[in-house]
Parts: C-alpha cells; sequence; structure tokens
C-alpha cells in the first residue's frame, strides 16, 4: 500500500490553540474543510480565510513560454477530466477505499514547493514505457506481470495532476500510464492542477 488517507467533513469550526474559529470563507454552502493523511499526519484542507491573500508567486504569470509551457487538452482519451469539488471528494473516498491514489506527477523539485494534501510524488519521468522504475511502478499500483503484459483488474484508481492548463506533466504521466496498457477508466485527471487549487485558496502542503 503506498499511502493510507483520512477524511472528514468539516462543520464550520476550525479549533486553534484550543479555541473555535467560525470559516467564513468556506468550500461550498455545506462543506466547510476536510481531513487528510499527509506524510503521516492529519492535515485540514480548507479556503485561505484571509480575504487580503494572493496568489502564489509561482502561478502569476500568465505569458509562459510554449513550448515547454503550452496549454494541454480537456480530454485525453476517455480520461475523466475534474474539478476541485471532485478532487475534494475523491480525497474523501481515498478514507473507505484501498485502490484510490491521488498522484502529483511533477517533478521533485515542482512537488517541494508545495502540493495538495494527500498526494504521493511519482513524476511523469518515472512512468515511460522503457523506463528503469515502471515495472515495479506498476506492482505497487497493483498491476499483474504475465510474461510481456501486465494483468490491470486490481490496479489502483489514479487521480494525477500537475500544475495546471499550461502544464504538460500530468498530461504526460497519463499517456505514458496508457502506452503501458493501464486501464483508461482508472485514470482521472485534474486539469486545473496546482494552479486552479491556489487560486481557490485552498491549502497546500
Amino acid at each position: 500500500m503506498i499511502r493510507n488517507i483520512i477524511a472528514t467533513i468539516g462543520v464550520g469550526l476550525i479549533v486553534s490553540g484550543g479555541q473555535a474559529l467560525a470559516i467564513d470563507v468556506k468550500i461550498t454552502e455545506e462543506l466547510t474543510s476536510i481531513t487528510a493523511k499527509h506524510k503521516g499526519s492529519s492535515v485540514v484542507i480548507k479556503r485561505i480565510q484571509n480575504p487580503d491573500s494572493d496568489l502564489n508567486s509561482a502561478f502569476t504569470n500568465t505569458s509562459k513560454e510554449c513550448p515547454p509551457y503550452c496549454i494541454q487538452p480537456m480530454n485525453i482519451g476517455s480520461v475523466q477530466t475534474l474539478g476541485e469539488l471532485e478532487v475534494l471528494a475523491f480525497i474523501k473516498e481515498m478514507k473507505d477505499s484501498d485502490d484510490l491514489l491521488l498522484v502529483d506527477a511533477r517533478t521533485r523539485e515542482w512537488h517541494k514547493k508545495g502540493t495538495i494534501p494527500s498526494a504521493i510524488n511519482l513524476p511523469f519521468t518515472m512512468l515511460k514505457k522503457d523506463g528503469k522504475y515502471i515495472g515495479k511502478i506498476l506492482a505497487l499500483l497493483g498491476g499483474k506481470q504475465s510474461g510481456d503484459n501486465w494483468d490491470f483488474s486490481g490496479a489502483e484508481t489514479l487521480l494525477i495532476f500537475s500544475n495546471g492548463a499550461w502544464d504538460e506533466q500530468a498530461t504526460l504521466a497519463i499517456k505514458n500510464l496508457i502506452d503501458v496498457g493501464y486501464p483508461e477508466n482508472k485514470i482521472k485527471y485534474y486539469r486545473g492542477g496546482m494552479q486552479m487549487w491556489n487560486s481557490v485558496g485552498l491549502t497546500v502542503k
């Protein structure tokens, strides 16, 4: 098992120093937060409460040179594309499921700058068909090798993201997985990535 996850619904209060604080900036009218397991600790995922908060400097530039920072497609084959609320629902569902995994497909340098709580870092560069580690990774994800073929019937469902609509790292990860036979119905794509996660003020770790 690559990870364990805990997720609960927040009820409109945050406890800080033993004192309950009201949440003014909710995720939806009914949802204030969820709690996820990240690197062995519980992390509350909520929106930033400071109305003067600005976007992280890594995501303020709108004119990134293409290539490599080209706008990515909304759809990759039959892979389902998700938004922020669906990502949060996926993280919550991970609590009761051993076959769901949130994957940060960025290089380690990007990952270290901050990621979505509960995500594991699996750089797209490690998922190439002829890569050094691909066999071990596919086995860890629940694939079973038989000769030159893989059986993915027991493989995990992956939700993959990178920096956003201008970043090809998640796209390449998904294409690499499809290229080795990973089922498209077991891959989901958060196209908004860290750009949109930061834009709506959600917790970053």
